[in-house]
């Protein structure tokens, strides 16, 4: 499915089964374009290890002044393939010129797996992400760069025993990078591996992070690098596998401006003090 620089309003896809397309499943490039309604579609494994990197849904808006926006994707299975470089589910780059972000997207109620980058968001505004399943993101689940105004809440981030023969390798985990005016909220996190921090914010301003859940995870579970003007609270971080008693479950580094407080850690925290106004977090054995 393929918008190509396109004049259209108002479109709706919805039971499909799209897949094997190694030039992406739903693609949107350029032209001005509103209102795309994606539902109840099952896109799968349109990519390929030779191709350009690419998406299920590919919404591209680089260069075009009219931009892409108000698009629901809701009810969906998007996955495969992790052998293709580059590869996402979804991938949304929303400067449509040198300063506007595109964007007013809501995805809610998909399942996510088995690619690179399960979500990955460029240079958007006003993405609302909820009550999606997430796994396998071999590099990453959700990826957020130079963004304003993205909502993350009461999603889950989990690793499926059933699934974990074929998919070991996947690192999943979270990063907001460039960021600003960010709300992430209620979301379940559990056994992320190999990866230095399960939820890493950097160089980031304005962001709100409260009542996440973070388990069994490798390295850092929140990890704040040169944040302002932030917030992190009522989070439940722990490790409970054998030899991670000394685990670092709170970072802050750099950065100026943060309060960090009433988290539940079962680990250590690193905290300077210049980065951070307030701390009063519990350490449980």
């Amino acid at each position: 499915m393929f918008y190509d620089r396109v004049n259209l309003h108002q479109s709706n896809i919805t039971g499909c089964h799209i897949s094997y397309n190694p030039g992406g499943g739903i693609v949107c490039r350029g032209g001005d374009v509103r209102n795309i309604h994606i539902g109840s579609c099952d896109i799968e494994s349109n990519h390929a290890p030779d191709a350009p990197p690419t998406a299920n849904v590919l919404i591209d808006c680089s260069g075009d002044k009219a931009g892409i926006g108000e698009i629901a994707i809701t009810g969906c299975t998007l996955q495969h393939n992790h052998n293709s470089p580059g590869s996402a589910n979804i991938r949304i780059l929303g400067a449509s010129s040198p300063t506007v972000r595109e964007g007013n997207v809501t995805i809610s109620g998909n399942i996510l797996s088995d690619v690179h980058q399960n979500v990955h968001l460029q240079d958007c505004r006003g993405v609302t992400i909820t009550g999606n399943a997430f796994e396998s993101g071999f590099d990453v689940d959700l990826l957020t760069e130079n963004c304003v105004g993205v909502v993350v809440g009461l999603n889950s981030f989990d690793r499926n025993p059933r699934y974990v023969n074929g998919e070991q390798n996947a690192r999943r985990g979270l990063i907001f990078r460039r960021c600003s005016d960010c709300t992430v909220q209620g979301l379940l996190v559990s056994r992320c591996q190999g990866r230095k921090a399960t939820l890493l914010v950097e160089d980031s301003n304005r962001m709100n992070i409260t009542g996440c859940t973070i388990l069994d995870c490798d390295g850092v579970g929140i990890d704040l690098k040169t944040v302002t003007h932030s917030r992190v609270s009522d989070c439940l971080i722990r490790d409970d596998r054998e030899g991670r008693s000394e685990a670092v479950s709170l970072r802050v580094a750099g950065g100026r401006g943060n309060m960090i407080v009433n988290n539940l850690l079962g680990g250590r925290s690193e905290i300077e003090a210049q980065a951070a106004q307030a701390s009063g977090n519990v350490q449980s054995p």
